[in-house]
């Protein structure tokens, strides 16, 4: 059996790097205060049938591919919205992290309610370019009387762990929002203000059981706290390269306080989404459209 101070420091790696490379799945699975001015609208996304393709970019370098697709469920009335990630590799405490893949999968209702969340994937540690350690990890749960019902199993050279995760209240709403790498955003009207406030069910039952494993060892990991987003459409347009063409686009702009949070780039001409940034702690992560 390995010792519990390495299956914590597995499990405190493999979460914090899936949720630093992604931003938790790219970006915050997100709640909008109200009814939100800017929607997604899931019958136009569903109705594309191909995969939108992403490339990702660590600080201006290249750092792994994304693939992103909405599917109808016609027996439940339900969409699955899937987030493949391929070859994320990042500095992080001196050493390279590389996810060869990793799956994030939200099933919503008609109505925007969550219904399942999961993530998969695979996580290889490199010190020199020379591999150190390896897992794999899978989180999935379901909504079960308004609570995120969860658990996780990882795999590694160390041992394994297989443990149900602690429920976690769900708010009812859109977890999709115009935050999210989606083909297209609707209803985007220069001016219009409204208030985020982030909501990342899965997100939480893994940090609370990182933070009970650390708790072991004397080790305590604080809980993150975040203030609601205001996000905001600017008033004028801004031209971007993209793929070697000026493409004029309305900016929808996410702030914390004073300081830019994230950033969502529409073509104008049709309001698919171009490009998604975001930034924290002076690192700046994008994803661009590929087609």
């Amino acid at each position: 059996m390995p010792s519990r101070r390495a299956v914590a420091l597995i499990v405190v790696l493999w979460v914090a790097v899936t949720g630093y490379v992604a931003y938790r799945d790219v970006w915050p699975v997100l709640f909008a205060a109200g009814p939100p001015p800017v929607a997604i609208d899931l019958a136009d996304e569903a109705a594309q049938n191909v995969p939108t393709r992403w490339t990702i970019t660590w600080n201006g370098k290249p750092a792994g591919k994304l693939t992103t697709s909405l599917k109808y469920l016609d027996a439940d009335d339900t969409f699955r919205f899937t987030n493949e990630f391929r070859n994320v590799r990042v500095e992080l405490l001196g050493a390279t992290v590389v996810v060869p893949e990793l799956r994030n999968v939200t099933r919503i209702t008609r109505a925007g309610d969550l219904r399942e969340q999961s993530a998969d994937g695979k996580l290889e540690l490199l010190l020199n370019n020379a591999p150190i350690a390896s897992a794999t990890a899978k989180v999935a749960g379901t909504v079960e009387n308004g609570q995120l019902v969860a658990a996780c199993e990882i795999t590694s050279p160390f041992g394994n762990v297989s443990k149900a995760l602690d429920p976690v209240p769900v708010p009812r709403g859109q977890p999709l929002n115009p935050l999210q790498p989606v083909n297209r955003v609707t209803n985007v009207r220069p001016g219009r203000r409204w208030v985020v406030s982030e909501s990342d069910p899965l997100g939480e039952a893994v940090a609370a059981f990182v933070r009970a494993q650390a708790a072991q060892y004397g080790l305590k990991v604080p809980e993150e706290k975040r203030e609601p987003l205001l996000a905001e459409v600017l008033t004028d347009p801004q031209t971007i390269d993209w793929r070697g063409h000026e493409s004029p686009c309305c900016v929808i702009e996410y702030r914390r306080g004073p300081d830019v949070a994230a950033r969502t780039h529409l073509r104008t001409a049709d309001g698919k989404v171009l490009r998604q940034e975001a930034f924290n702690k002076g690192e700046t992560l994008r994803i661009e459209r590929d087609e």
